[in-house]
């Protein structure tokens, strides 16, 4: 009969070996109490006197291992949370960058940060990052010249009147589109709201702030607005910052687009140039309502923002009034072909309305005088 070959557990063997060391027994007596040949218990002896400094010393690297995860773990935790800080810093301040500047930031052969990642950092949606903007067709653009002298003719007339004369002028073109165009040219129609509903004051992000107000000094009330001046190859748009007390015109600039950081840089050049005025009145408009824009006045600390309640074009009718006059008395005779031929006709009317025009409702004498005279 085949006999099974022992085995002998870790401890056994230990139990064993101590009782060894001991020196109170013989080995044979060991052997004999323990039911093992003398031979292993000489063997497991010696084994466990060779490894016993392993013990101590692998305490001490346990130890230390332990000490040293413990002290990745911390400089980890502190890594994280300074990277979260650092996150929220940058979601905070990007949105103050222009976002053209934000864009050309991005990379998009990035191998480790993803392009979606690079959106989610600097505040940029994907969508705006792969528009590509259309141009618009020489139909469209023949057509807004139109919209934009009917517009001057009677401000009062809405998209139903307005595709109503177009197709009059021989153009085939349905109310919605007509709508498109005039919201891609800042036309606000003229008109009486019906007084239904009042409007919950916290929807707008601050009150209108000329109702009743004396105006009855330079400086006191800033009004600014953007108007859409037709091109033979596309459109521009004039920026002008009026002083409503004299009409004088602090500040004015064109732009092939509409972005926050136009406006915000002309209004800079005209606090630099002018002084800080007590209240900038505006429309609704996005590049008036956005983060550059509403950052910067209120850095000014001592401005007031008013804005004009929505859809109501009179509460900043000096200003487009300004618009209506320069383009019929200078803009529409000349027909500047490019941008720069238009910045020197502008340039040239604004010099001549300011310096020289007399002005029927500040006493027949041009805005310059009155500014001067009373600043």
């Amino acid at each position: 009969m085949k006999r099974t070959r022992r085995t002998f557990s870790a401890e056994f063997k230990a139990k064993v070996a101590i009782e060894a060391i001991k020196e109170v027994k013989t080995t044979s007596e060991l052997a004999q109490i323990y039911q093992i040949h003398p031979n292993l218990i000489g063997l497991w002896k010696k084994e466990f006197l060779l490894n016993a400094p392993k013990v101590f010393d692998s305490g001490k690297e346990e130890s230390d291992h332990i000490r040293k995860l413990e002290n990745e773990k911390e400089e980890l935790i502190r890594q994280i949370g300074q990277l979260t800080v650092d996150n929220n810093w940058l979601k905070k301040k990007c949105p103050m960058i222009p976002l053209k500047i934000r864009k050309e930031l991005i990379e998009p052969n990035d191998s480790q940060m993803s392009i979606s990642r690079q959106c989610e950092l600097l505040s940029v949606s994907r969508s705006t990052l792969y528009y590509t903007p259309s141009k618009a067709s020489d139909k469209d653009l023949e057509i807004m010249q139109k919209l934009d002298m009917l517009y001057l003719e009677d401000p009062t007339r809405g998209t139903r009147r307005m595709y109503k004369e177009l197709r009059k002028l021989g153009y085939n073109i349905g109310r919605c589109h007509v709508r498109s165009l005039m919201r891609i040219m800042r036309l606000k129609t003229v008109y009486c709201q019906p007084r239904t509903t009042i409007a919950d004051p916290t929807k707008y992000k601050y009150p209108y702030l000329l109702n009743n107000l004396r105006i009855d000094r330079p400086n006191q009330v800033w009004a600014l607005d953007i108007s859409y001046i037709p091109m033979p190859k596309g459109f521009m748009y004039l920026l002008a910052i009026m002083d409503v007390y004299s009409r004088f015109i602090v500040g004015w600039s064109l732009s092939n687009t509409m972005e926050s950081q136009w406006v915000v840089n002309t209004l800079e050049a005209s606090v630099t140039q002018y002084g800080k005025p007590e209240i900038i009145n505006s429309d609704q408009g996005s590049q008036f309502t956005s983060d550059e824009y509403i950052n910067f006045v209120k850095g000014l600390e001592t401005v007031k923002i008013s804005m004009d309640g929505k859809g109501r074009a009179l509460d900043n009718v000096y200003i487009e009034r300004f618009f209506r006059t320069i383009k019929y008395d200078k803009i529409y005779l000349e027909c500047p072909s490019n941008g720069n031929e238009l910045h020197s006709v502008c340039k040239q009317f604004i010099h001549y309305y300011n310096e020289k025009r007399d002005h029927s409702s500040i006493g027949d004498v041009p805005p310059n005088k009155v500014y001067r005279r009373a600043a």
